[in-house]
């Protein structure tokens, strides 16, 4: 009764602790939610154990912002529940471990803190404002030996909500939480302990080379790698203790904000976050100031099975920073065995450089080159060092490992010659890296069965070896054609010619020339060997057949006739099994034709083929009239055929060779040659009649005239002596004046007028009427009304009203007053003209007066 009341009061105790805490957080609200933590690791180590239990230490670190984080939050975690899981294998799940009743966790109180002070930059000018402190959990803890481990974590919410690289990290937990192996797994152990505190900043564009190694007591093979965090507790319940649960227990991972992954980028930077898997060695140059939230553990193996890991979940804070020097360089992760490594140096505010390549077996694996290439001798892992100075300043240091591949060679067959068909397997040497063949295979080996050049390129990045074979393959075969039939009669014994361009010949008569002498019908073998040796043969068979026999004659013929030609086997032995075939598609031995050209025939009996041609011409007589022709007027043409024919008719029954035609119309003659020919050929004569340029007669003009020539209508063509093209030219001077005219029918003639000038061939003298009666009674009716005739010179006449006022004007004796002044009727008064004139003497003159409108 005792025993269970004393355990009722622990768990009462406990549990009022728990919400205790509780209620402060919900009381005090965010501001003690856990963006005070910015990170946490948890240990243990075996103390002892007997036949059914196991005791161990367990150790939790846990990280504090102690410039930003709360008081109030940090003071709340002066306690820490350490949750203790019993782990599933089968099912993959974790469950609350309890003993005789009491329910882990574990209340344990902290000791500390201790200030994170390290500073990871040499050459830093102002250290960022930063503040990191540790504190440690210790709590000794026994539970029951089990074949699959437990789990020890630790929970806390939330997160601080300016971390860049997960998703909501204002309600985003933290788990820490490290395994204990069961049985099967030699519960017996040590977990590793991370050697050094975590940076409690980073500068960006600055790298950063931590030594993030661990020691292992047990000695344990260690092996790096980065992982993503857990998340744990939630906003309404911060510190989770899991009190009197029973439920199986999962843990999820955090969510990576886009861009941001486990193994590629967990944090921005160039090089990316990476940690050397054997040494621990975590490597980052930043490149965006923040906060972000990163998992490295350190999994341990015994005889080469997993037994444990150690987490650490770390928050860091990125911050520009100003530096004198910051050494800095890149190399790529994998190098090639005596290929040259070229180093990038990126470092800052530097003059001088010391490289060291990290060959331990020689002194000369340095350079003081601001970027030196070198080559490494031997495969390995090599740590590279850099210190970049500034005489005066600082001295920076930064280093890097690089692995160096083993170099390969990649060697295929020689090359090879084949006769004939085949098929070959071609295999690379090199095993287990990547391939590609000139094929496009991707294999390691690839078969083929045809000839050309075939290369291989193995990779094993950075590492590269390529290797060719040549293979010819000779599918040339001896080819002596289809058996020979020979044509002819009887047989003539002759010498056979082989294909040329072997280099052995060897005949069945064992001659080894070329040709072969076939002294009867039979058939006759021959073997040869090519330049690349390769052997073939063949063999031809000579038989005689009696040929198709023709005779085709070439034929001169008449226009307007028809020729037979006769193409018929005149072989009477194989007449009757022969076929026809002209080049004009008959079939049949006869065709006829009327048209000249070339005609060819192909006989063809059982073996045999034949081809005859003929050329059949026209009898040319050259008979030739002349193109038609037109008369523009008269007609008399001579009609003048080729001499030399027997007789000669015209279309008027005429007999003569030369006709003279006077009449238009068809003429035509029909010619008879020696050979009977007759060829007749016609041109026909149109008339048109005679055409007039229309210029008239000679005529005389003023001296001052400007005269108009005008030709008569009608014509498509004008061209006057004087270059003009138009239908009327003007003239000013005396002289013979000539147009060439062209008509629709082409017929083309020219005319004449001869131009003289005389003073007086026109009234030179102006006679101006002193009055006119404008009234609609035909006489009288405009001013002046003097019927001066216009030589073509120049002329002017302005009135004016009694005011002065100009009221009308004329440039040409044609175009009189009416009387009418802005569209209306003139008042009757007196009106002055003044006028000025060129006269047919060429003369000017002007003189001015007064005149009356009258009605």
């Amino acid at each position: 009764m005792l025993q269970h009341l004393s355990l009722l009061i622990r768990l009462i105790n406990k549990y009022m602790v728990r919400r205790i805490l509780i209620a402060l957080i919900l009381l005090l609200g965010p501001r003690l939610y856990s963006t005070h933590i910015v990170g946490g690791e948890i240990m243990y180590r075996y103390l002892s154990n007997t036949s059914t239990t196991v005791s161990y230490r367990v150790t939790m670190y846990l990280y504090i912002d102690c410039i930003n984080g709360s008081q109030g939050a940090i003071d709340i975690d002066v306690n820490g529940y350490l949750n203790v899981y019993s782990y599933n294998k089968t099912f993959n799940n974790y469950t609350l471990y309890t003993n005789n009743g009491e329910y882990f966790p574990l209340l344990n109180t902290r000791t500390g803190p201790s200030r994170v002070s390290d500073v990871n930059y040499k050459c830093i000018k102002t250290k960022p404002n930063a503040c990191v402190d540790k504190y440690t959990f210790v709590k000794d803890i026994t539970i029951p030996i089990n074949n699959d481990g437990y789990t020890i974590s630790f929970e806390r919410c939330c997160r601080n909500n300016s971390i860049n690289n997960i998703v909501n990290p204002e309600s985003s937990g933290a788990t820490y939480w490290t395994a204990i192996p069961g049985f099967r797994n030699n519960f017996k152990n040590n977990s590793p302990v991370f050697k050094y505190l975590p940076p409690n900043f980073l500068c960006t564009n600055a790298p950063l080379n931590f030594d993030h190694s661990a020691t292992d007591s047990d000695g344990d093979s260690l092996v790096y790698e980065l992982y993503q965090p857990f998340l744990g507790a939630t906003n309404t319940d911060p510190l989770p203790d899991e009190f009197g649960s029973t439920n199986p227990r999962f843990f999820s991972n955090v969510v990576w904000a886009s861009g941001y992954s486990t193994f590629a980028n967990q944090i921005d930077g160039n090089p990316t976050l990476s940690i050397n898997s054997r040494t621990g060695k975590l490597s980052l140059t930043p490149t965006t100031t923040g906060q972000f939230v990163i998992g490295i553990k350190v999994i341990e193996f015994r005889n080469g099975v997993k037994i444990g890991e150690t987490k650490r979940d770390f928050q860091f804070n990125v911050s520009n920073c100003v530096f004198d020097i910051v050494a800095s360089f890149f190399v790529p992760k994998v190098g090639c065995e005596g290929t040259p490594v070229t180093f990038t140096n990126l470092s800052q505010g530097s003059t001088n450089y010391s490289w060291d390549f990290g060959v331990d077996s020689t002194n000369l694996d340095t350079s003081v080159q601001p970027a030196p290439s070198y080559s490494y001798s031997k495969p390995g892992y090599y740590n590279i060092r850099l210190i970049a100075t500034n005489a005066g300043i600082c001295k920076d240091t930064t280093e890097y490992e690089i692995f160096i591949r083993k170099n390969f060679k990649v060697n295929l067959p020689k090359d090879t010659l084949y006769c004939g068909a085949f098929s070959r397997v071609l295999q690379s040497d090199v095993p287990n890296k990547s391939y590609l063949w000139s094929t496009g295979a991707t294999t390691p080996s690839i078969t083929v069965n045809r000839g050309g050049t075939y290369w291989i390129r193995v990779t094993e990045s950075p590492c590269s070896s390529r290797d060719t074979v040549t293979i010819i393959n000779d599918l040339s075969q001896l080819d002596l054609g289809p058996d020979s039939v020979i044509c002819r009669d009887s047989f003539v014994q002759f010498t056979y010619v082989g294909p040329p361009n072997f280099k052995t010949y060897l005949w069945n008569d064992t001659s080894t020339l070329q040709s072969v002498f076939i002294p009867k019908l039979g058939k006759y073998w021959l073997s040869t060997t090519n330049s690349n040796n390769c052997p073939s043969s063949d063999s031809i068979t000579f038989v005689l057949y009696p040929p198709p026999k023709s005779f085709l004659n070439d034929t001169l013929f008449c226009k307007g006739t028809s020729v037979t030609l006769d193409g018929s086997n005149l072989s009477i032995k194989t007449k009757l099994e022969t076929n026809y075939l002209w080049n004009t598609g008959a079939t049949t031995p006869q065709i006829t034709t009327f048209t000249p050209g070339q005609y060819t025939i192909k006989l063809r009996n059982r073996l045999c083929t034949l081809f005859d041609t003929a050329v059949l011409t026209h009898i040319e007589t050259g008979l030739d009239l002349g193109n038609d022709t037109f008369y523009c007027g008269p007609i008399s043409r001579w009609l003048r055929p080729q001499k030399g024919f027997v007789k000669y008719q015209w279309h008027d029954n005429a007999e003569v060779i030369d006709y003279r035609a006077t009449t238009p119309g068809k003429k035509k003659v029909t010619i008879t040659t020696k050979e009977g020919c007759v060829e007749s050929d016609s041109v026909m004569i149109t008339q048109f009649p005679v055409i007039d340029g229309g210029l008239g007669n000679d005529t005389a003009i003023c001296l001052s005239s400007i005269f108009p020539i005008r030709a008569a209508d009608s014509f498509d063509n004008y061209l006057w002596n004087t270059g003009e093209t138009t239908q009327t030219i003007t003239v000013t001077n005396a002289g013979t004046y000539i147009v060439t005219v062209k008509s629709k029918n082409g017929c083309i003639i020219s005319d004449t007028i001869k131009i003289s000038e005389q003073s007086d061939a026109l009234p030179v003298d102006l006679f101006m009427p002193n009055a006119f009666t404008p009234n609609d009674d035909n006489i009288n009716e405009t001013y002046p009304g003097n019927r001066y005739k216009d030589p073509g010179s120049p002329y002017l006449l302005r009135l004016y009203n009694r005011w002065g006022e100009q009221i009308f004007e004329s440039t040409s004796p044609t175009i009189e007053w009416d009387g009418r002044y802005k569209g209306e009727m003139a008042p009757q008064e007196v009106y002055v003209y003044y006028i000025r004139y060129v006269g047919c003497d060429d003369v000017s003159r002007w003189f001015r007066g007064t005149f009356t409108l009258m009605r």
